[in-house]
């Protein structure tokens, strides 16, 4: 008999009345590894999980004291150390008189279906956790029965109780109003011809709220005409506002940007790709699917303007921010002024990109070149006003002495006249004659030291630095008329006495003719050289050269008389002044034509050593 219950390929045991074992079959023998004698009473618990030992042993009190069959289960440890599920079931034999006589019982190895169930809760329990993350739900339909499925999560997106039963009446009971005609036409489709949902709609919850949810439905069904779907419900609500928020700040943006003419840019320095803001393809003229890249940009970029728009793409290579700084674009038969702005951005995975903003300034750059224009004939006015101004005034201080000379040249010829002559009286009207005359001559010389402002001190001056002031006081009318300035100033002249102030307006009407000479923005040259050298017969020279309309068929020693000008606004006055300035310093002025372009202004002055004597004295 024994040998039967060892070969039966489950674990088999016995007990007395009181549960204390007293037979164990081979194969739970073999399983715990132990002897039939260390197993026997209560020795084939120490292979009980810990973790077991409690349930299992009230269980087995509560049988003995019912004496009623039963089950439990627990881990039992294999000979190799290792773990494995039990199901425990025990069965009395009872006497005549109802005791239990004996405890049979069987454990059957159930560890594959633990760590199955088990599994399957965490599955569970991940899908779970996963739907409530997603804030998505699980749903399965099959309208021939009506039968519907929700998860857990598929009530709460839904907003119902789960021990409600959900039907389709259920679901668009909640449907937003403005959504419910289309949503029961398409969900009717979908039971009608089994094909596949996807749509997103609103509800309406009870509080009022909205809430966006995306439904999914697949049909899984054997047949067409008899679907079965399995999906998916979702909360989109917070990706709808954000994207509300987004569409609504990209019309802010957008709205932003037009109004004050602003375009924005990104350019990926690593790959060259570049994206342009809606409005900044309107600045260049590009459309909406022209593909940007630099061939695009730099074809509208002004000519002269293309080297400094280089220089600041070097400089985002090399990894520095751009400074604002201003280029000019042809787009089509218009001329623009843009204002740009560039940072660097240095991403995680080590790419550069610049970020920017392109302004449209045409309109204040316009505004202020008739203002500069408007200013300068105001100035023009000024000086005509100032000339009748001094021409009344010489009027006014010499009509008088000149009155006094012909009245008493007249008298003096009637006493001469008399008969007999009045020799005295004529003698004494001739002295007046002369003090009147003097006075004339005083009047001239008191104005014409007041028109050149009395007499000047000499001091030593630098030229190249008397220069590059003059130089920073035109950049900005040198800019607004697109004209590139450059300096070409020898770094070791020695300095000389002189006016420095009047040698400074020698060069800025040097400087102010060459603007005038190179007139309105056009694609020309628009160039003007300030150069200052030491030369062979040891003079200090000064010359401005420029791309302008230069002096051809001009004489070029009438340009520094006086009211000789070529210009149809000029009054001739400037490089005369100039002239009677450098030469009162004992130097030389000249002009020139280009071999190609334009024209060259200079001067020159001895580098002598001056006693310090004033201009006045030398003029």
């Amino acid at each position: 008999m024994n040998k039967i219950i060892d070969a039966i390929p489950v674990m088999a045991w016995s007990t007395l009345p009181d549960g204390t074992a007293d037979f164990f079959n081979e194969h739970f023998l073999s399983f715990l590894g132990m002897t039939a004698e260390a197993a026997y009473g209560w020795g084939w618990t120490a292979s009980l999980h810990p973790d077991d030992l409690e349930n299992l042993t009230s269980v087995w009190a509560t049988l003995i004291s019912s004496k009623l069959p039963g089950e439990t289960e627990a881990r039992l440890m294999r000979a190799d150390g290792q773990y494995r599920w039990f199901l425990f079931r025990a069965n009395p034999v009872y006497a005549k008189d109802g005791s239990v006589t004996r405890w049979y019982g069987t454990n059957t190895d159930i560890d594959d279906r633990k760590r199955a169930e088990e599994a399957l809760r965490r599955s569970a329990a991940f899908l779970a956790q996963g739907q409530t993350l997603t804030e998505t739900g699980s749903v399965w339909w099959k309208p021939a029965t009506q039968e519907i499925f929700w998860s857990d999560e598929a009530y709460r997106v839904a907003g119902y109780p789960k021990n409600q039963q959900p039907t389709v009446e259920l679901m668009l009971s909640r449907c937003h109003p403005d959504d419910l005609t289309d949503v029961g036409e398409m969900v009717a489709r979908a039971a009608e011809e089994g094909a596949n949902l996807e749509l997103e709609h609103r509800l309406l919850m009870p509080d009022g709220d909205v809430k966006y949810v995306r439904i999914v439905l697949q049909n899984i069904g054997p047949d067409r005409s008899a679907p079965e779907f399995i999906g998916a419900v979702t909360d989109i609500t917070r990706r709808k506002k954000a994207e509300e928020r987004l569409r609504r700040s990209e019309m802010l943006l957008a709205e932003g940007q037009r109004i004050s003419l602003t375009g924005t840019f990104s350019w990926k320095v690593d790959s060259d790709e570049i994206t342009f803001s809606g409005e900044l393809r309107r600045i260049f003229g590009l459309s909406d699917n022209t593909v940007v890249d630099f061939d695009r940009i730099t074809e509208r970029v002004y000519r002269e303007d293309l080297p400094l728009l280089a220089e600041k793409m070097s400089n985002v290579r090399a990894g520095s921010d751009n400074p604002d700084y201003e280029i000019r674009l042809k787009v089509g038969d218009q001329l623009k002024h843009v204002r740009v702005v560039g940072r660097i951005i240095k991403h995680l995975d080590g790419t550069t990109e610049c970020l920017g903003a392109v302004q449209d300034v045409t309109a204040q750059r316009v505004a202020e070149e008739a203002r500069d224009k408007l200013r300068s004939e105001l100035a023009q006015i000024a000086r005509v006003m100032s000339l009748n101004t001094m021409a009344a005034a010489i009027a006014h201080e010499v009509n008088q002495p000149l009155a006094g000379i012909v009245t008493n040249a007249s008298t003096s010829l009637h006493m001469l006249s008399a008969n007999p002559p009045n020799i005295e009286g004529a003698i004494e009207t001739a002295r007046r004659t002369i003090r009147d005359g003097n006075r004339a001559a005083d009047v001239i010389t008191r104005l014409r030291v007041l028109f050149k402002r009395g007499t000047s001190a000499m001091e030593p001056v630098d030229i190249n630095e008397a220069t590059l002031e003059v130089v920073s006081l035109l950049t900005p009318d040198m800019q607004r008329h697109k004209i590139s300035l450059h300096t070409e100033l020898f770094e070791t002249l020695p300095l000389f006495k002189g006016d420095r102030v009047q040698l400074q307006q020698v060069v800025m009407n040097f400087l102010r003719n060459s603007i005038d000479a190179i007139g309105e923005p056009s694609q020309l040259p628009r160039d003007v050289v300030v150069r200052t050298e030491f030369a062979s017969d040891m003079t200090i020279q000064l010359s401005v050269e420029d791309t302008g309309c230069g002096i051809a068929g001009v004489d070029p020693d009438r340009l520094f008389d006086a009211f000789h000008t070529t210009k149809a606004s000029g009054m001739g006055i400037g490089l005369s002044i100039s002239r009677s300035i450098v030469e009162a310093h004992g130097g030389r002025i000249w002009a020139k034509a280009n071999s190609i372009v334009g024209a060259t202004f200079g001067f020159s002055i001895p580098n002598a050593k001056s006693d310090g004597v004033s201009l006045a004295s030398r003029s």
